[in-house]
């Protein structure tokens, strides 16, 4: 019979190893496989992607210092249709020195602001401060790193 109870306990405690062990060994991996620095467009043109969440995405049309870039956030579920998930819409931008000024598409008053702005071609990468509400991470600046 303490045999019994033995066996049980142990299978038990095999079976809590393997749950915790496959659970721990399912965590997501926040690295983001970026493509070869050669292959991709220079200047602004092309699609970046926020390096901390990997969800969010900027798109500039053009090199020059002034337009529009369009922030994807990714799709949503919304009364049964994936449509884009709230916060994605185009921004009317403008760059000077070390600051972009920007303009909410989604706004009906047109609401924007000035904020940080490094572009660092070499490194493919945009540094740029929190622009829209709906990023959501507790960073004031963002990195962005190109992707296509």
């Amino acid at each position: 019979m303490k045999t019994d109870k033995l066996i049980k306990c142990y299978s038990y405690l095999i079976a809590a190893l393997f749950l915790g062990s496959l659970l721990f060994s399912c965590q997501k991996d926040k690295l983001v496989d970026f493509p070869d620095s050669g292959t991709l467009p220079k200047g602004l043109t092309g699609s970046w992607v926020e390096v901390n969440t990997g969800t969010d995405t900027i798109s500039f049309n053009s090199n020059i210092d002034s337009g529009f870039f369009y922030l994807s956030r990714g799709f949503a579920m919304t009364n049964g249709y994936w449509l884009p998930a709230i916060g994605s819409t185009a921004y009317s931008y403008k760059i000077s020195g070390d600051s972009i000024s920007v303009v909410d598409g989604l706004s009906d008053s047109m609401e924007g602001g000035t904020y940080y702005f490094r572009f660092d071609e070499p490194n493919l990468t945009i540094t740029v401060g929190k622009f829209s509400k709906y990023i959501i991470t507790k960073k004031s600046v963002l990195t962005f790193r190109k992707i296509k």
